[in-house]
């Protein structure tokens, strides 16, 4: 056998280690397209912006929750944005003349309150980035602007559309109907931002096969807890081709220790993230790459 030359085997190397990279770099939103799969900061903004708007309808006495309904599969997930690109279309037609807006007044189950001011095109919707914007919902009459604005992130799907209506006949969004998707904070927080009961309480609501928002409501997370102790350092993610993030240990002091099979539970190990812990050598691979000369940790 004739000898591979030198300069050839560090190429391979350098391809093997893009494609290393690469793989674990991409995701694709859903509509199928290859993007940058979502950050820390990405996670941080969507949970803070559900806090703000189930707080703003759950708590809001003039309006009471109607109907629910779970996204469940890819096919919702695709379609949920679908809508809201039709509704923001059917928003701008509807108040881009003065017959379309007569229309509109046609279609109001309820007219509104005379008091009620209408509002533009850019406080309905607003882009971020090629990934995130901001969108009020999918109905097109009486909009609430008092409420918060959501945020949605095109790679990370919310779990809910919920529906909502105003049943204050003293409120100028009376007879207001609310069809808006939902994240469910708990499940769009990122990782190293949970707590031990919020861990637990995430890894009990994506067990079920629907998502249960009530059990998120009133849920007391203290009578899942039980005394576990999480691993100190920086928690250490994965990240699969379609934005869903895993963690696979944590790193202190240039040491990386992997979670453990029977932590897999506990922390949310996606099966993705699975086969990479339980391959040493393709772990030993990932975290050079990613984190430079660290070791796993024989504990």
């Amino acid at each position: 056998m004739k000898n591979i030359p030198r300069y050839n085997m560090k190429f391979s190397l350098i391809l093997l280690t893009m494609g290393i990279s690469i793989a674990y770099s991409q995701c694709v939103n859903v509509f199928g397209k290859i993007t940058a799969c979502p950050d820390f900061n990405d996670s941080l903004i969507i949970y803070n912006n559900a806090i703000r708007v189930n707080a703003f309808f759950d708590s809001n006495r003039a309006y009471i929750k109607t109907r629910t309904r779970e996204i469940k599969n890819e096919k919702d997930k695709k379609e949920v944005f679908s809508l809201m690109l039709q509704a923001r279309n059917l928003f701008y037609i509807l108040r881009s003349n003065e017959n379309t807006k007569s229309l509109l007044d046609n279609l109001a189950y309820i007219k509104p309150n005379p008091l009620y001011k209408d509002i533009n095109y850019a406080q309905y919707f607003r882009q971020v980035d090629g990934n995130k914007f901001y969108q009020r919902e999918l109905e097109n009459q009486i909009i609430n602007s008092e409420a918060p604005m959501p945020v949605y992130d095109n790679r990370i799907a919310p779990f809910l559309i919920n529906e909502y209506k105003c049943v204050d006949s003293s409120s100028i969004y009376y007879g207001d109907i609310v069809n808006i998707p939902l994240y469910i904070p708990v499940i769009v927080k990122p990782i190293s931002l949970l707590t031990l009961s919020e861990l637990k309480l995430r890894n009990h609501l994506m067990q079920h096969e629907k998502y249960n928002e009530t059990l998120f409501i009133k849920v007391k997370v203290v009578d899942l807890l039980k005394p576990e102790i999480i691993p100190s350092g920086s928690p250490v993610f994965l990240y699969n081709q379609y934005g869903s993030g895993s963690i696979i240990g944590f790193i202190k002091n240039r040491i990386f220790r992997k979670i453990r099979p029977e932590e897999y539970k506990m922390f949310v190990v996606q099966k993705y993230a699975q086969n990479l812990l339980e391959n040493i050598e393709n772990l030993n691979k990932w975290i050079k790459l990613h984190y430079g000369a660290y070791c796993i940790a024989s504990i």
